[in-house]
């Protein structure tokens, strides 16, 4: 099974399935284009989980829509016990993936289950027989999977996620273009490595958003500001997943004099020294070392060469995701201590990260809460006995 992403006229980026023969499979093909309104990334992942249940029926012969309508279908030991487990497995490593890999992986074809059932189950009479039936398997199908969901003991991983002081003075030092011992190969990428992580720690901005970013969504002057603006595909951008703004767009003010500093010097002048290296413009904020709009694989990379370069000073977790979760928290950090109320607190960082859900902002009021009765803690049992 192979999955091939398809760019559309629209500039839409969409993953097809392809059996063995490199022919498109139908019914997932359908459930993907059902579900266009999801990210390219998130569809991208969606197929690859549902190309593991088509290996698995390709193994076993298995028409998927003869077995799920044949008087005698899938039995309890199909699912639970041969299905599931070709989920539980890593194909390259030959060992089980991790619980979450796991249940995601479940959730995807479950989903795809029900999806497929119930478009088989539309097409009947509902006063006939064989509706009903398949009503009832389709539940049926529906707790088997549910069934296998895989718990994981509790933790409070979000304590580890973002960096702490120390660790994010280091991060800017190092990658301050003006230092001798800046990490970069040219001023031209010191400048742009140095904004790219700069415009995620101190604007909280995903790698999407950050590479989606166009030069004239940077303003420059009084009052300083990045605009992340939602746009229509590009249809000439070729990169591969497409970055894209998957949440609200906002208007964030810059307040960071080196951060503005170093952007202006960036567009005005080393911008410029890299774009000379392609044959073609772009209007994209973020270039690579060859002069074309940066992918996500090379700041995935960026990453993990800092964290190999500078292993004793840099946490092993160090991501854009990192970065993300320190704005997130220190942003609420300065509210509480500002005085705001735990409501407001929800509300600003839901507006500052462009999340729709106040609930995802839980995890950060929480962290305090937790860090705020460990202070206490310490205190109380310094003063305990005296």
């Amino acid at each position: 099974m192979k999955v091939k992403v398809v760019t559309h006229p629209t500039g839409e980026q969409i993953p097809i399935i392809l059996d063995y023969e490199e022919l498109p499979i139908p019914a997932p093909n359908e459930y993907l284009l059902s579900r266009r309104d999801r990210s390219t990334n998130t569809l991208i992942r969606n197929a690859r989980e549902l190309s593991l249940l088509y290996e698995w029926l390709y193994r076993e012969q298995i028409d998927l829509r003869q077995k799920l309508t044949a008087p005698v279908s899938f039995n309890s030991a199909q699912i639970n016990s041969v299905l599931v487990e070709q989920l539980r497995q890593n194909r390259e490593q030959f060992k089980a993936v991790s619980p979450i890999t796991f249940n995601q992986r479940l959730t995807t074809v479950r989903q795809f289950i029900n999806w497929y059932m119930s478009v088989l189950i539309s097409q009947l009479p509902y006063s006939s027989n064989k509706f009903k039936s398949l009503s009832e398997r389709k539940s049926i199908f529906n707790e088997w999977l549910s069934n296998s969901f895989m718990s994981s003991p509790p933790s409070r991983k979000y304590l580890k996620k973002g960096l702490n002081n120390e660790e994010s003075s280091f991060l800017i030092n190092i990658l301050d273009p003006t230092s001798i011992n800046s990490f970069g190969t040219n001023e031209a990428v010191k400048y742009r490595n140095f904004i790219s992580v700069g415009l995620m720690i101190y604007c909280g901005l995903r790698p999407g958003e950050l590479l989606s970013l166009r030069v004239e969504d940077i303003t420059i002057g009084a009052v300083s500001s990045v605009n992340v603006v939602r746009r229509k595909p590009d249809i000439g951008d070729t990169r591969k997943p497409r970055p894209q703004v998957k949440r609200n767009g906002r208007l964030l003010p810059i307040e960071n004099p080196m951060l503005v500093y170093y952007l202006d010097r960036y567009i005005v002048e080393w911008r410029d020294f890299l774009e000379d290296k392609s044959d073609e413009e772009s209007d994209y904020l973020i270039i690579s070392d060859e002069g074309e709009p940066l992918s996500q694989a090379s700041i995935t990379q960026m990453f993990h060469l800092l964290r190999s370069k500078y292993i004793q000073d840099l946490p092993e977790n160090l991501s854009a995701k990192s970065l993300r979760h320190t704005f997130s928290s220190r942003m609420e950090r300065v509210m509480r201590e500002n005085g705001m109320s735990e409501q407001r607190r929800r509300e600003a960082l839901a507006f500052l990260r462009g999340d729709s859900s106040l609930n995802s902002q839980d995890i950060y009021i929480a962290q305090e809460v937790e860090e705020n009765a460990r202070k206490a803690l310490n205190e109380y049992q310094k003063n305990i006995i005296k």
